[in-house]
């Protein structure tokens, strides 16, 4: 009775292991279903918190009021609650249009769709390992559809590459906690950063009683249905009214010269960006949207003025992106150092016994995964130096994003174009990086081409969840990777299972667009050989040097009101698609705080929380209507 109690406590029970099981299957189909067969598609996970999963815990805690009604002994505790919760995020990171879809699509594409006019066969194919991709026999009834994978020729033609990447995923994914558990006690209990992405699910699971009974909770709850179901009616009946919340387009009102060079403009009025913005500290939610709006100054001045053919926005963004990276590394080093001393000397006075892992496990496990890639990827054909070079990018940028999602928690990081394998491109150019590289690099696009559903600020937001609900983090570590693990294999299942059924050819989703994008870019590549793109290089340097630069104004002048976040989100990505949304969240903040009063912004919390439920329940129970009944449904959601 003393075990069930304990586990019961720390959450992690056997039923919730089986009810995360089950929901991780079902949100693998879901996610499948929602990026690829709905038109339009929906992307549940291209936002921070992740619409199924919301919709998850939703569900799950309203079945377990009945059963606190009924049969409370077998009601569910909310230690186990957010355990299930965090299984079914950790399959989010790999399902869907973020992971999943972009590897799927890389290793079925370049020969399927090879021709002697492009040419790949002569410049890649040999590249290429054989237990990166399937069988070429198995992809003519993936394509075509009218099939299915439960044959022993597929499933055989299948094994290897599925058994690969999935291993691959599960040890990136691994020493990426490995690091969450060194510099979890940093960022959480010294610098007792904000983490405002996990406090909706927590206080879901934590104060189920007093968050569903609060009246403002449902007030802003029903803001926001009301304005989603009068968007899905409007949908799909179009006589019906509705405000359109999501990207209206003003780029018709700058027609002119110089203001046609603005780019593109949208408007948005996303609720759950409102509310998820009423949680940033001002002076960050302002410094995004203000940065914003000085880089379409820029456009109109330099472009549209001066006649600047181009302002190498995404190089600045990967510059200031590396910068937050290694500057959150920084300001960790005097932790990082004694985590090294606890590691050569067990005997250190540094106690890490609440730790996910001890250090010395965390350091010996980040070691032995960073063999495994430097391995995995030298046996595939890439060369030492680039293999280093491609490791600490992409762990800079994993850090960079870690530290936005912990202290900032914006509503959605979309960094196109950003990926570790450009910038070795632009750095050493593609003579330097040989033809052999430049392969594998392109197979590890997937990881990285667009930075959403990252799985490092996930993890570090689970262990966040787990220290305020009191969960076992030593056990959630291995329900985390539990979880990857099959969660990774049940993507794999449920693509395969739908294009075998539907066809690849006929998705309306992303799994040849990608691949095409992923090939074509490396023809290209390997084609033309080049040296370094010494003005790319330089956009790096602007963008990394303005970042360290606002974060030492801001380290010296506690009053400089620009935040050097706040210019990394603004400066390229998916920011320009939500930028109004974050504002009106910016000023409906400051109008409570500064004309209302300290009082008043407390008591708004639960409003923007049902702003925020509202605008996800809604909008995740319209793609439900489109998957069960097979019809276009409104999406909310579609960068």
């Amino acid at each position: 009775m003393r075990d069930w109690s304990q586990q019961r406590a720390s959450g992690i029970t056997l039923r919730a292991i089986v009810i995360g099981l089950i929901l991780i299957i079902a949100n693998a189909h879901w996610l499948t279903v929602t990026s690829e067969l709905m038109e339009p598609p929906f992307y549940l996970t291209f936002v921070s918190l992740f619409f199924n999963a919301v919709l998850s815990l939703f569900v799950l805690i309203m079945g377990n009021m009945l059963l606190k009604q009924f049969v409370p002994r077998h009601s569910l505790h909310s230690q186990e609650l957010l355990a299930i919760y965090i299984m079914v995020v950790m399959m989010s990171t790999v399902g869907g249009h973020t992971i999943m879809c972009f590897l799927i699509a890389t290793i079925t594409h370049p020969f399927r769709f090879a021709t002697p006019e492009n040419e790949w066969a002569q410049l890649f194919w040999r590249y290429i390992p054989s237990w990166f991709t399937p069988s070429e026999s198995v992809l003519e009834d993936y394509y075509s559809g009218d099939s299915t994978l439960y044959t022993m020729r597929p499933l055989r033609g299948w094994l290897i590459p599925v058994m690969v990447w999935t291993i691959f995923i599960a040890i990136v994914w691994f020493l990426l906690i490995c690091i969450n558990s060194i510099i979890r006690r940093q960022w959480t209990e010294k610098e007792k950063l904000a983490y405002p992405i996990i406090q909706l699910p927590a206080r879901m699971a934590m104060e189920s009683s007093s968050f569903f009974s609060n009246k403002t909770m449902w007030m802003g709850f029903a803001v926001a249905g009301f304005f989603e179901v009068l968007a899905g009616l409007h949908y799909l009946f179009p006589r019906i009214p509705a405000v359109q919340l999501n990207f209206y387009s003003i780029r018709h009102l700058f027609t002119e010269r110089p203001w046609n060079s603005i780019g593109g403009i949208a408007l948005t009025g996303f609720p759950f960006i409102i509310g998820l913005t009423f949680f940033v500290p001002l002076d960050l939610s302002f410094s995004a949207w203000t940065f914003y709006v000085i880089g379409k100054m820029e456009r109109i001045i330099r472009m549209g003025m001066l006649g600047t053919d181009k302002l190498y926005f995404p190089e600045r963004a990967g510059g200031a992106w590396l910068a937050v990276g290694i500057l959150a590394t920084w300001s960790t080093r005097r932790h990082l150092y004694q985590v090294w001393w606890k590691f050569w000397d067990t005997q250190a006075p540094v106690d890490d016994s609440a730790e996910p892992m001890r250090y010395r496990t965390a350091v010996i496990g980040l070691i032995i995964g960073l063999l495994f890639l430097v391995l995995f990827s030298y046996k595939a054909g890439m060369s030492l130096q680039i293999i280093f070079a491609f490791i600490a990018v992409y762990l800079i940028i994993s850090m960079g994003l870690s530290r936005v999602r912990a202290e900032l928690g914006p509503a959605i990081h979309e960094i196109f174009s950003l990926d570790p394998g450009r910038f070795l491109f632009t750095a050493f150019g593609s003579r330097r990086i040989g033809s052999a590289s430049l392969t594998v690099l392109s197979f590890y696009y997937w990881l990285n081409r667009v930075y959403v559903a990252h799985p490092m600020p996930n993890q570090l937001e689970a262990f966040k969840i787990a220290e305020r609900a009191t969960i076992d983090t030593k056990r959630l570590v291995w329900i985390m990777m539990f979880a990857t693990i099959c969660g990774t294999l049940a993507c794999f299942w449920s693509y395969l299972h739908i294009m075998y059924q539907t066809g690849a050819s006929a998705a309306y989703g992303s799994v040849i667009s990608v691949g095409r994008e992923v090939f074509t870019r490396l023809a290209i590549r390997s084609d033309n050989l080049t040296g370094t793109d010494y003005p790319a290089v330089k956009a790096y340097g602007m963008g990394f040097g303005i970042t360290c630069l606002l974060s030492l104004i801001r380290y010296r002048f506690f009053w400089w009101p620009f935040h050097p976040i706040g210019y990394v989100m603004a400066t390229y990505g998916g920011f320009s698609e939500f930028w109004s949304s974050v504002f009106l969240g910016w000023l409906i903040k400051v109008i409570i705080v500064n004309f209302l009063g300290p009082k008043a912004n407390r008591q708004a919390v639960p409003f923007f929380m049902g702003l925020i439920l509202g605008d996800y329940i809604v909008s995740s129970l319209w793609t439900l209507v489109g998957t069960i009944f097979n019809i276009p449904t409104y999406v909310l959601w579609t960068p």
